[in-house]
């Protein structure tokens, strides 16, 4: 299942903005890709923001604002950032060519037509690098790394926690909570108070226990049971359709 794509929309006027939010999740939706949209009225808002935290995967970004303009913006992501995509969207086919000064996916006239947003939101989805997502455990003063991938399950006790692999077991003092949260919701869920499950092993869901692919099982409790059926089928739905 893909990751969280975070979009980034920099644009002054807010029926473009509507239009654009509009047809990004109808891509979204489309591909069965996860987005997360963020919206900038000004070139200033998306720089300040963008300086503190360079996440954003895809960049719409409008030419004519006052102050900093789509161009200038442009520029200055440039010099410290080869790897955002940038989607430039106008009304005024004058600047063309600064699209290829800044390596920029492409330069959409408004209206912008959907087929042509979406082509290149596809090229931009293919040029995004696939990290490898890890956690770093400390396991009696040992700094561990261990691919999320490879976790089948998390099981919490007293106050340290036990990640579960395929053929190994580290017990680190951590919060279940706290480890919840750095797994994300894509293909963890909390099953059970004291258990989060990996998604991509999970076998069958009872009413009272999730068999893994390896034959093992874990409880799963009342109150989570619908929670974890619907996660399931989400998960399920994205990987079949990557």
């Amino acid at each position: 299942m893909l990751d969280t794509i975070n979009i980034a929309i920099c644009e002054d006027n807010k029926i473009q903005v509507e239009l654009l939010e509009k047809q990004v999740k109808k891509w979204a939706s489309k591909n069965n890709i996860i987005v997360n949209i963020e919206v900038f009225y000004s070139g200033e808002a998306f720089e300040f923001t963008w300086s503190m935290d360079k996440k954003y995967d895809i960049l719409l970004l409008d030419i004519e604002m006052k102050e900093l303009n789509g161009v200038e913006l442009a520029k200055r992501i440039r010099e410290e950032d080869d790897l955002l995509n940038i989607i430039f969207v106008t009304a005024i086919p004058d600047y063309i060519g600064e699209g290829y000064n800044v390596s920029a996916i492409n330069y959409l006239l408004k209206p912008v037509e959907e087929e042509k947003l979406f082509e290149c939101l596809d090229r931009s989805l293919k040029k995004i690098p696939k990290e490898e997502k890890t956690i770093l455990i400390d396991v009696d003063g040992q700094i561990i790394r261990i691919k999320q991938e490879d976790i089948f399950y998390i099981e919490a006790f007293s106050h340290n926690i036990e990640i579960n692999t395929k053929d190994e077991k580290f017990t680190t003092r951590k919060n279940i909570g706290t480890m919840e949260k750095e797994l994300g919701e894509n293909s963890f869920i909390r099953c059970h108070r004291s258990y989060i499950v990996s998604l991509k092993h999970v076998k069958r869901i009872g009413r009272t226990e999730i068999e893994l692919d390896d034959g093992r099982t874990i409880p799963v409790s009342r109150r989570q049971y619908s929670n974890v059926n619907m996660a399931f089928i989400k998960y399920y739905k994205g990987e079949a359709n990557e």
